[in-house]
């Protein structure tokens, strides 16, 4: 998603004409104001980020309560034309609603930089993948003190798991994902990083990357005439189960070098 041709943000399709994303990749901080479709191009269609097809959304609707001081509420959903979607091509993905708990795996996807506050030079030329894992309570609440648990509206990410390996700049409001039974889902959208020091910043140790848990807002989303899937329900007779997470992950990282997004050190 792009605003005047530069690339700005990600998004993820739930329907063949809604596309959801964060709310401060839409919101105008020089005017207050949500931005305009007639500004913002929608690419999609490759994982390749230099021949993509695009189309200008219809309608650009930015969470109420947004808050662009603390990211209170950081989603917003877009009504494009209707997509001819396909497998293999051009896809929905459904919305994962189910627990998710402390050191779980999450899969981050993003066309943004290799390295905190990098610039176009450091973007890549496919869609990047990594693993990232939800952090402890506690852990998270030493830089955001709201924080209970990844099932309320947002979702925290502790860097000291894994080294080297987030989101950063250019990858807010993609898409991440949760593997359940085989399938993956949509479960939050790319919000901020930030490390103890209240600091911007992307992998680093001691940092932690914040997400809008979408499955908070599905009354919303429904509310605007977006539709959607869930992931099948969690209970105590189901056979199916989240892709496991790490059993032992690090409580300090092994190596005190600065590395970044998909660079992993070792």
């Amino acid at each position: 998603m792009t605003g005047n041709r530069q690339a700005l943000c990600g998004g993820t399709i739930i329907d063949s004409t809604t596309i959801i994303t964060a709310g401060h990749c839409v919101y105008d901080s020089d005017t207050g104001q949500t931005k305009l479709p007639s500004d913002t191009y929608v690419y999609f269609g490759t994982v390749s980020s230099v021949s993509q097809n695009y189309i200008q959304p219809t309608q650009i609707t930015l969470h109420p309560d947004y808050n662009p001081h603390d990211f209170r509420n950081d989603i917003a959903m877009l009504r494009v034309p209707p997509l001819n979607l396909s497998k293999g091509k051009v896809e929905s993905i459904a919305i994962f609603n189910n627990n998710i708990a402390p050191k779980q795996a999450m899969e981050i996807y993003g066309w943004g930089t290799t390295k905190s506050h990098g610039t176009y030079s450091d973007t890549p030329p496919s869609l990047l993948t990594q693993t990232v894992y939800v952090s402890e309570p506690k852990a998270c609440q030493i830089i955001e003190p709201r924080y209970d648990n990844a099932n309320e509206y947002q979702i925290c990410t502790d860097a000291n798991y894994n080294v080297g390996v987030d989101a950063c700049q250019g990858d807010s409001g993609t898409g991440s994902t949760i593997k359940y039974n085989g399938i993956q889902y949509f479960a939050g959208l790319v919000s901020y990083g930030t490390d103890r020091y209240g600091s911007a910043t992307c992998g680093e140790p001691n940092s932690f990357g914040m997400y809008t848990r979408v499955s908070h807002y599905l009354s919303w989303i429904k509310s605007l005439g977006g539709t959607y899937e869930l992931s099948p329900s969690d209970d105590s007779t189901s056979t199916t189960k989240p892709s496991p997470s790490i059993d032992n992950p690090p409580d300090n990282p092994k190596s005190t070098s600065t590395c970044y997004l998909y660079f992993i050190c070792i």
